[in-house]
C-alpha cells in the first residue's frame, strides 16, 4: 500500500466513477491513487473497499475476495455483490441452527481512546463463532422489513443516551460458518467534539455492546474517551492534498489544491 497516493475532495459526499456514475470513494489503477469523498474518510469499511481494490490491482468485485476472504472487513453491497457474481452453493452437510448456537464476543481498540492515540481511531469488531465440529447455516430472525436480516450489531451506550446499528445479511456467506469458523464485523469509529455520524463519538464513558442476530455478547467492554480536540483521520503524510482536481472532480470554492 505504501505505492499508493491517497487524496480526499473536502466537502463532498459523492465523487464520479469512470462510467459517471457517482460512489463515496475509487481506486484508480493507472496512477494507483485512492480518492476519498470527504464525508466518508472516517468510514472505515468503504476506505477498506478501496484499499482491498489496490491490492488486488483490478476494478472488479471478485466474491471470493470481497465477500469471502474480506467479509466484515470492507463493506459490499449493491453493485459489488451484483459483480462478484452468485454465492457459491452452501454445504450439504451443514446443519441449520439459530444465533444462540454461537458464541458472540465484542473487542474494541484502543482501550483508552483520544485523539493522541491511533489518530483518534477506534475499532469495535464483534465476532460469531461456530463452536460446532460440523458446518452450519444460521437462521436469523426476520428483519420486520422488505430487507434481509440483521447479522452483526452494535449498541455504545453511555448514561445520556448512545447510539445503535445493525449491519444487513446481504450476502448469504454471511450465515454460513464451516467447523470452528469465526465471522467478524469491524465497526470503525473516530474520536471527535461534534460527533454528526456513527462512525464518530465524542467524549464520555461508554459500554460497547455487540450482537450477531439478535443474540448479544456476554462480554460488554466499558470504554473511557478522553476529551481531546477532534483531528482528522487522514493527516498521515501520504495524504498528497486536500483535495483532488484532475478534471472530473471540480474543487469546492474557496479550496486550494496542489
Amino acid at each position: 500500500m505504501a505505492a499508493v497516493t491517497w487524496y480526499r475532495v473536502p466537502g463532498a459526499s459523492e465523487i464520479p466513477l469512470g462510467d459517471g456514475t457517482m460512489a463515496s470513494g475509487r481506486w484508480d489503477k493507472g496512477p494507483n491513487r485512492i480518492v476519498l469523498a470527504g464525508e466518508s474518510e472516517l468510514h472505515g469499511d468503504l476506505v477498506r473497499h478501496e484499499m482491498l481494490h489496490a491490492l488486488l490491482n483490478t476494478h472488479g468485485h471478485p466474491r471470493s475476495a470481497f465477500v469471502g476472504r474480506c467479509g466484515g472487513t470492507v463493506v459490499c453491497i449493491a453493485t459489488c455483490l451484483a459483480e462478484g457474481g452468485p454465492a457459491p452453493p452452501p454445504d450439504s452437510n451443514a446443519r441449520i441452527v439459530g444465533p444462540e448456537a454461537l458464541a458472540i464476543s465484542v473487542d474494541v481498540t484502543p482501550l483508552s481512546p483520544s485523539v493522541a492515540v491511533n489518530g483518534g481511531n477506534i475499532t469495535m469488531v464483534v465476532t460469531a463463532t461456530n463452536q460446532a465440529t460440523r458446518p452450519v447455516i444460521v437462521q436469523l430472525p426476520p428483519s420486520g422489513d422488505s430487507g434481509p436480516p440483521v447479522s452483526f450489531s452494535y449498541s455504545i451506550e453511555n448514561e445520556s443516551g448512545g447510539q445503535s446499528y445493525d449491519m444487513r445479511a446481504d450476502a448469504v456467506e454471511v450465515t454460513r460458518f464451516a467447523p470452528f469458523e469465526s465471522k467478524q464485523f469491524i465497526f470503525d469509529f473516530h474520536v471527535t467534539d461534534t460527533p454528526r455520524t456513527r462512525y464518530e463519538l465524542s467524549a464520555g464513558t461508554f459500554v460497547f455492546k455487540g450482537a450477531y442476530g439478535d443474540m448479544w455478547a456476554s462480554n460488554s467492554p466499558t470504554i473511557t474517551i478522553r476529551p481531546v480536540r477532534a483531528a482528522s483521520a487522514l493527516s498521515d503524510s501520504r495524504i498528497r492534498t486536500d483535495c483532488w482536481n484532475s478534471g472530473l472532480v471540480q474543487a469546492p470554492p474557496n479550496v486550494r489544491c496542489s
